[in-house]
């Protein structure tokens, strides 16, 4: 997998996963609209002011460079995992692995529910 991929569909998966939560019923509001300025527990990698969520992704990727005798079309810089597919080729290669860290900041998406009005509902009918 191209390194641009991997960042895309893991910082894709992190919010679809925080949207699907947040739909959830029964269970927690999570990153929640309107809180009022709720003072949340202090975290290094999370930051909350006024209705803007965020926290920091971060990235710690082995990548791999191989120089091969057999030619091919592509190139790029790939994020391999571990595994092999060998179909019988005998190939010529010459693998570097680089090690690479970063940090992307992301703004949390806030849920749509209205929870102060959900949670009230819930108190008044004894749910």
């Amino acid at each position: 997998m191209k390194l641009d991929e991997f960042i895309k569909e893991v910082l894709s998966e992190i919010v679809s996963g925080i949207r699907s939560a947040q739909e959830v019923d029964g269970g927690a509001f999570i990153v929640p609209g309107g809180d009022g300025g709720h003072q949340y527990a202090n975290h290094p990698r999370v930051s909350s002011s006024a209705r803007l969520k965020s926290t920091i992704v971060d990235f710690d990727i082995a990548l791999t460079v191989e120089e091969s005798s057999k030619s091919s079309g592509s190139g790029g810089v790939k994020v391999v995992g571990i595994g092999a597919n060998i179909q019988g080729e005998s190939t010529l290669k010459d693998t570097k692995v680089s090690r690479i860290q970063f940090a992307i900041p992301i703004l949390l998406p806030e849920s749509q529910k209205d929870w102060f009005k959900e949670l009230n509902e819930k108190r008044n009918t004894g749910a």
